[in-house]
């Protein structure tokens, strides 16, 4: 016998697979699909911020844009320009003049901010002309920059220059926003060849400090990849091609991405601006956004640990409630089975437990009463075997007593008696069990034959019988005098009075691998089941004390349900009798 295990073992083992393994299963993924909602909570935030440091940047640019776009179309400030440019050619007192005018005119562009560092006109012969104070600007430098170059090649477009693409344009410092236009008015009466305007980098890099978490940082990419600002001036100095944390963000027009750097991970969202095509990038350490994440993660962490300890000796109690009255009663029961019925054990434990101990203890006494039952029974049964060893004079009496008619037939050359007697003595053999309850097909067969004898002495010729059985059942086991009883009915029943001749037919094949069937025919009156059978429930119609009913009874005393017998029977069209036996090879015990 392969090892068992205790039932205590088995109920732990039950607890931590069934219950304890799963709660910390949906534990564990109910904690990472929340942290999995509040990082994407976080990262909506960030982008959202994000989107509106856009937006104010977008709106400052604009108005950047849009005021000097409405300075590239005033033919004024142009007009007056060009004046300043040929004051050589006017009185000294004239040009002071057009120089008032035009700053007059530019401050009234300029009077919502105080960002504005300069504003340069560059004359088309040579010549720049300063709005307030350039110093340090080289023209020659300027004009050979890249910027200068680009705004010539695009009349009256305004170009936007950030911090990085300010590092080459030869202006005092890299911490400026710069923009430029071409004017598109003819150079008939317009002297200027292109407008340079300086701003302060903090009118666009205080928006994004207004907005950054310690210590994190905004940063404006420009789509040459120059950065335009930031919020911090290490970025500005450093630029993006020196800043893995930047250079994946280039890749993809908007996103995020978890990057290490220096054995610290950063958290990077980024965007794109439909309206100036700027990329916004804020960059925040990763472990200050899960912060929150982490603390409610530990927090459900304690808590389930803290159920699960108590549901745990909880459990442990209530199994040690069940497995010590079971393993009492255990003990007890291994007693019963070396033969000692007097044992009693102390019902205890919840309430099924507690009854099969009260249940353990009246089994216990009920086998007492069995014993004691049984003892007297079995002195009961050796009496009633000796009075049926006694018995057996009656029977052993009668099968004499034909045998001595037979004789006497012979000798006075009677050989229908002899045979009659012969065909009697045969049946009344079986009928008594000789040999066991059990017999082949085919010696069921014979003794068929025999009883069929001495029903044509009696009847004469008033019947045929015609047997079809198959070979491969003759020698299958049933149940000795088992088909005697069904013919009889025919014959006796079925036949009498009947006009003409009556036939019976018997045939035997295999049903499937498991059984036999048997079907008995007549062509006799037949009857109306159910009136007849419950006419014969209790009559014993055969010579041997078995009817119709009485066979089914047998039947199922022998084989339970895998045997049955099914009449079928219509008044004048005969009876049809079906009889499905488990197949048996060998001989059963009688």
């Amino acid at each position: 016998m392969s090892k068992r295990w205790h039932m205590a073992t088995v109920l732990y083992v039950s607890f931590v697979l069934f219950i304890l393994l799963p709660i910390c299963a949906v534990t564990w993924f109910s904690v990472r699909a929340f942290n999995s909602v509040l990082f994407n909570n976080v990262t909506t935030r960030a982008m959202q911020t994000l989107e509106q440091v856009s937006y104010s940047v977008d709106t400052e640019t604009n108005r950047m844009i849009t005021t000097i776009a409405t300075i590239a179309n005033d033919e004024k400030i142009f007009a007056t320009a060009t004046r300043i440019h040929q004051r050589a050619e006017l009185s000294q007192q004239a040009g002071y003049e057009a120089s008032i005018d035009l700053d007059h005119q530019l401050s009234n562009y300029f009077h919502y901010t105080p960002d504005i560092v300069a504003t340069l006109f560059f004359y088309r012969d040579g010549g720049v002309y300063s709005y307030k104070q350039a110093a340090g600007l080289q023209e020659a430098e300027l004009r050979q920059a890249k910027w200068y170059q680009q705004t010539l090649a695009n009349i009256n477009k305004v170009q936007i220059f950030g911090a990085e693409d300010n590092r080459m344009t030869g202006t005092s410092g890299h911490m400026e926003i710069t923009a430029s236009i071409a004017p598109k008015f003819p150079s008939s009466f317009n002297m200027v060849e292109s407008v340079y305007f300086i701003f302060r980098g903090s009118v666009l890099q205080q928006l994004l400090r207004t907005r950054v978490p310690e210590p994190g940082y905004f940063v404006v990419i420009a789509p040459s990849g120059a950065v335009v600002t930031a919020s911090h001036d290490e970025i500005l100095q450093e630029g993006v091609a020196r800043n893995d944390v930047l250079k994946k963000a280039m890749l993809q027009p908007s996103g995020n991405y978890v990057i290490g750097e220096n054995g610290k991970q950063s958290f990077v969202v980024f965007m794109t601006s439909e309206q100036t095509g700027w990329k916004y990038v804020h960059v925040m350490p990763y472990e200050q956004m899960l912060s929150e994440v982490e603390d409610v993660y530990h927090r459900t962490m304690l808590v389930s640990t803290i159920g699960l300890i108590v549901f745990l000796i909880a459990s442990w109690i209530w199994v040690r409630s069940m497995a010590k009255p079971i393993l009492s009663l255990v003990r007890q029961m291994n007693r019963v089975k070396t033969g000692n019925f007097q044992v009693q054990i102390e019902a205890s434990g919840p309430t099924e437990i507690y009854v099969l101990g009260l249940s353990f203890n009246e089994m216990t006494l009920r086998i007492q009463e069995l014993i004691q039952e049984r003892e007297k029974k079995e002195a009961e049964r050796l009496n009633a075997e000796i009075a049926a060893l006694q018995s057996q004079i009656s029977p052993h009496f009668l099968v004499n007593t034909l045998n001595s008619i037979k004789i006497m037939a012979m000798m006075a050359k009677a050989p229908h008696i002899q045979k009659m007697t012969d065909a009697l003595m045969q049946l009344v053999s079986s009928a008594f069990n000789r040999g066991g309850s059990y017999t082949t097909i085919a010696e069921e067969m014979s003794l068929l034959d025999d009883y069929f004898t001495i029903m044509r002495i009696r009847y004469g010729d008033r019947f045929e019988v015609r047997m079809e059985i198959d070979e491969e059942i003759k020698n299958l086991y049933v149940p000795r005098l088992l088909l005697q009883p069904l013919v009889e009915n025919s014959i006796v029943h079925g036949f009498h009075g009947l006009d003409r001749k009556g036939i019976i037919v018997i045939q035997g094949f295999k049903m499937g691998e498991r059984h036999v069937q048997i079907n008995i025919t007549d062509n006799g009156k037949g009857f109306e089941e159910e009136k007849e059978l419950s006419d014969r429930k209790h009559r014993q119609e055969s010579f041997n004390g078995i009817g119709l009913v009485n066979v089914h009874r047998r039947i199922e005393l022998n084989y339970g349900v895998d045997g049955g017998l099914r009449v079928r029977s219509k008044p004048g069209e005969g009876t049809y009798i079906e009889l499905l036996l488990p197949l048996i090879i060998s001989k059963p015990e009688s």
